[in-house]
């Protein structure tokens, strides 16, 4: 597991076959080959995300394309758009954007395409 700490600040794009856990900031893509990434409640994200599974308790803007699911912990503040076939949204949690559910993409795909998408404002 790969841990960015608080005072951290990445530019560019990473790319992982394991869990990440985001305390710091990152800018521009992260794109996870396997493994989970979780953006701890300091955390703040502004690059567009693929992976398996997302969990969010901080600060996310940018399209997360998850091929398992995506979950907005209470702390969560995102803007974008969700791609995924679940997405798990705890109340408190901030969101502004849209979410497409694709239940017919198989699990591990690389990357989803949205078909359809619903717009959702403020959780």
């Amino acid at each position: 597991m790969t841990t960015i700490g608080p005072s951290i600040l990445i530019t560019g794009e990473i790319t992982s076959q394991e869990d990440i856990t985001v305390h710091g900031r990152v800018k521009g893509q992260i794109r996870m080959v396997e493994g989970a990434l979780l953006v701890a409640p300091t955390a703040g994200v502004h690059a567009d995300v693929e992976g398996a599974r997302v969990t969010i308790h901080g600060t996310l803007a940018g399209d997360v394309v998850a091929a398992e699911r995506i979950e907005l912990t209470p702390t969560a503040d995102v803007s974008g758009t969700l791609t995924t076939c679940a997405v798990m949204m705890h109340e408190g949690a901030t969101f502004n954007g849209l979410i497409d559910i694709d239940r017919q993409t198989p699990k591990g795909a690389a990357r989803l395409h949205p078909q359809s998408r619903r717009s959702v404002k403020g959780v």
